[in-house]
């Protein structure tokens, strides 16, 4: 896989370079029924001790990432990154984590 943020460069980015449209998004990500349990290590506010979330899975049609994993969460689109392992101090369990790659801007209508 290449550098994910170079995926960032297949799209027209918006607000300030840092959000897709929904059509970008709808038309080159598709949901999986896999899930993922993951970490945002703190960066969100919250998962200071690497309390985890579960999110499903989205893939990617653009040819270099077929194989990176995504999540949405609200408005964001983040990427896991596989190679990370983040424990989550209350279960001993350890968590791959997900980091922002873009928001995804709601459909206008």
């Amino acid at each position: 896989m290449t550098n994910i943020y170079t995926l960032r460069n297949h799209f027209t980015l918006r607000e300030y370079q840092t959000a897709i449209t929904r059509a970008d998004f709808e038309a080159h990500f598709e949901a999986t029924k896999e899930k993922v349990t993951f970490t945002f290590n703190g960066w969100d506010g919250k998962s200071y001790d690497g309390e985890s979330r579960t999110a499903r899975v989205y893939r990617t049609d653009v040819k270099g990432y077929e194989d990176a994993r995504f999540i949405k969460v609200g408005k964001g689109l983040h990427y896991i990154e596989e190679n990370s392992r983040i424990l989550e101090k209350a279960t001993g369990e350890y968590h791959v984590r997900a980091e922002w790659l873009v928001d995804v801007l709601k459909n206008i209508k």
